[in-house]
């Protein structure tokens, strides 16, 4: 019994620090105006993560979102109908001996499985797939249903140590601008606030990194300004990150700080392609030829 329990022991001293990151699909980077829903919402505990931990605008890409999500994947720009000949994140996480889960509802069911994972239909050796129900009893669609039980899912998973990398897709921001609900964007984007701030202590608490980002937005500009006409398609604004980690808190991406929070005002620091790589480097993986990106811990 002693070896068994000085084995487990120095297993979990070798592992890597937990990563989760957390997809605010949606969620893009603009001046506050009255188009952009994110702005006009109150959010005081994600604006307190930006000011406290390193925090950019991030390149987005002028593709479908499908196409993101191979990118995001890979490393790399891609495009969904091209041919996978590279290194994945899950399969690289895979081949190292980590865990990994997947928590998605059946919006990002494509983009987060097959898409992310290099065009690959198979889970792999150490990997999970958490599917989350959209609807309600009366088998409606509820965004906000799909949120909550997302966040409860995520919360679980992380307080059982078991993953050494989960992602999670929520949609919901992307949905309600589609249908140029804008009161209802404000809302989601509150609940998520609220959600962020639980999810950042219970991982802090572990010693875990919360990486909060988003494939592309749609929030941030509900209307066009000029027409006043909705605008239901995906933009292709920069994207947030915020990197939230003890060891992090206090500093930057490169050289800028985000005067009040407002990323808006900084200037772009990379791009998508380069979270696969932060990834790997917060999980200690040198397995990174394959990717065009560069990680984010080399500013």
């Amino acid at each position: 019994m002693e070896a068994n329990s000085d084995s487990a022991e120095q297993n979990n001293i070798n592992r890597p620090q937990p990563v989760f990151l957390l997809l605010l699909d949606g969620w893009g980077v603009a001046a506050k105006s009255e188009a952009n829903a994110i702005s006009l919402a109150k959010l005081p505990n994600i604006l307190k993560l930006i000011k406290e931990y390193p925090a950019a605008p991030l390149a987005s890409l002028n593709s479908s979102i499908n196409s993101r999500y191979f990118s995001l994947g890979l490393g790399r720009e891609m495009l969904e109908d091209d041919v996978n000949s590279f290194y994945d994140l899950s399969a690289i996480i895979s081949t190292s001996g980590l865990k990994q889960l997947k928590i998605f509802d059946s919006e990002r069911l494509a983009p987060l499985t097959y898409f992310f994972n290099g065009r690959r239909e198979e889970k792999l050796m150490g990997e999970e797939w958490l599917t989350i129900s959209s609807a309600n009893e009366q088998q409606v669609f509820d965004p906000f249903l799909a949120l909550d039980r997302k966040i409860k899912a995520s919360l679980k998973a992380v307080k059982s140590n078991e993953y050494d990398f989960i992602v999670a897709a929520c949609p919901i921001l992307d949905t309600l601008a589609t249908n140029n609900d804008l009161m209802g964007v404000i809302k989601a984007a509150e609940l998520i606030d609220k959600a962020v701030r639980r999810l950042a202590a219970e991982i802090l608490s572990l010693n875990g990194i919360l990486i909060i980002s988003s494939t592309h937005g749609n929030a941030e500009k509900i209307i066009e300004i000029g027409t006043g006409l909705p605008n239901k398609e995906i933009t292709n604004n920069p994207v947030p990150i915020i990197i939230v980690a003890q060891e992090f808190k206090g500093k930057t991406i490169g050289l800028q700080d985000s005067p009040d929070g407002d990323l808006s005002l900084l200037q772009t620091d990379g791009s998508l392609i380069d979270i696969a790589p932060t990834i790997l480097d917060f999980l200690q993986i040198k397995n990174k030829e394959s990717m065009a990106g560069k990680s984010l811990l080399i500013n």
